[in-house]
């Protein structure tokens, strides 16, 4: 089983997408990327719940 999680299901236009075996290794795929591309978006416990809506089986 895979998890995935597109960037664009935030309402955006950003074409990231990430797919990871386990929603925790998906999670630090999402933070790092929030952190480099979507500055001054801070990564934290709240928004990180947000995410956590939005993932998807694979």
């Amino acid at each position: 089983m895979t998890v995935t999680i597109r960037c664009a299901d935030f309402n955006n236009d950003c074409p990231a997408e990430f797919t990871t075996p386990q929603e925790d290794e998906l999670l630090q795929h999402v933070e790092l990327h929030t952190k480099a591309a979507h500055q001054p978006m801070e990564w934290t416990p709240e928004l990180a719940e947000v995410v956590k809506t939005h993932v998807k089986q694979a």
